[in-house]
């Protein structure tokens, strides 16, 4: 199959310039794509249409038009694709323009629908971008304290790259800090924090998220704890490991990437491995994983291991999006409230609707939720920053 004429004939699709005879060929192409191919020509067209002009009340109307007339269009693949994943919505949000989205109706037919972004609608406030950093001694500063001029404490010095990298360095020949004390960077929900530590390690802090460093770090041990999902880029150093503490699990490596999930709200610590090799300790249980696996610690300290994950799903967050995939609603409550400053879900109503899609992170949730009521029957409610989940 050639990838870039699907690609090319799907982004025609989704803007309505379609002629018959390509209909015809992007039909055949749709026929024969599995999942995992759909899934990815959909990522790809997010990307795409980031910073086009899309006419989705043309497309709209021409695809409604095509389903009440019956017509056999490109539409008809789609459909009959989705009915092998049972009763499944999908939403899939091109980056701050339109969407599109699969519905599903009671009468067992499916149709594809435009969506456009919601108008005004109640939304909880996300932060200014401020993580903020307490030092061992209890001493706070807030993420824009740090510029590009150096900022010197106590034989720290903590400064800010071009990329918006915190950049940490320490004083190797001075103890001003002891091993077990702690310094914390924590990013609030709606932020995300790159950290480079002393060993030129990086750590990208996930929102909601904190991570401690012990005062001594380095210099006989490279040790942190994790409170919450960050994404690991570990400088290798044979002669001492890179230790990180999350929850009832401990991780070594010697350099290495990996993302690691360990919520408080969350029932397993997820350690999913991107490259090298990862040694994943609980109280019952001891492994190594290997690249594209991924290690969950339950709270029974047992350890399951994952193979062939999704790392494009795994790792959405750093990419700056949502992506789900065959996800129950209260599933994507669950990860939105990492997000947006929610605080509670009351569901008044459940779905047994899976969902499956993509949008950019930078959306409104008021925009997020109005589209996720156009494919399904749920209807949402923001009350004293709570969200309420009715029909």
């Amino acid at each position: 199959m050639d990838n870039n004429r699907l690609r090319l004939l799907f982004n025609k699709y989704l803007n309505g310039t379609l002629t018959e005879p390509e209909a015809v060929e992007f039909d055949t192409l749709m026929e024969g794509m599995e999942e995992k191919e759909f899934s990815g020509l959909v990522d790809q067209s997010v990307e795409l249409e980031e910073n086009r002009a899309f006419q989705e009340d043309k497309v709209f109307q021409d695809i409604m038009t095509r389903i009440e007339e019956d017509e056999p269009t490109v539409v008809v693949p789609l459909y009959r694709r989705w009915k092998y994943l049972g009763k499944i919505a999908a939403v899939a949000l091109l980056v701050g323009v339109v969407g599109y989205g699969l519905w599903k109706q009671e009468t067992g037919e499916e149709r594809l629908a435009v969506l456009s972004p919601v108008e005004g609608g109640i939304d909880l406030e996300l932060p200014k971008d401020d993580a903020l950093i307490t030092l061992a001694d209890g001493k706070q500063l807030s993420l824009a304290d740090v510029g590009k001029d150096t900022l010197h404490y106590k034989g720290l010095a903590l400064l800010r790259s071009d990329d918006g990298t915190i950049v940490m360095q320490q004083n190797r020949e001075a103890d001003f800090f002891q091993a077990d004390e702690r310094h914390r960077f924590a990013a609030p929900k709606g932020v995300v924090l790159r950290l480079m530590l002393p060993d030129a390690s990086i750590v990208n802090l996930n929102s909601d998220s904190q991570v401690e460093i012990s005062g001594s770090f380095g210099k006989q041990q490279r040790e942190v704890t994790l409170s919450g999902e960050a994404f690991f880029e570990v400088a290798h150093d044979k002669t001492v490991p890179f230790v990180v503490h999350a929850k009832n699990t401990v991780i070594t490596v010697l350099g290495t990437q990996f993302n690691m999930s360990a919520y408080k709200a969350d029932r397993n610590v997820a350690t999913t491995l991107l490259s090298g090799s990862v040694q994943v300790d609980a109280a019952k249980a001891r492994l190594r994983i290997k690249p594209g696996q991924q290690a969950q610690v339950n709270s029974a300290a047992g350890i399951e291991v994952k193979d062939k994950v999704d790392m494009g799903q795994v790792l959405a967050w750093k990419d700056g999006y949502f992506r789900f995939k065959e996800e129950s609603i209260k599933n994507i409550m669950s990860d939105l409230a990492k997000w947006y400053p929610i605080a509670g879900v009351e569901f008044k109503a459940g779905s047994t609707d899976l969902f499956t899609g993509s949008f950019k992170r930078s959306k409104k949730l008021s925009e997020v939720l109005a589209n996720i009521e156009q494919v399904s029957d749920l209807r949402f409610d923001i009350q004293e920053g709570r969200v309420v989940v009715m029909k």
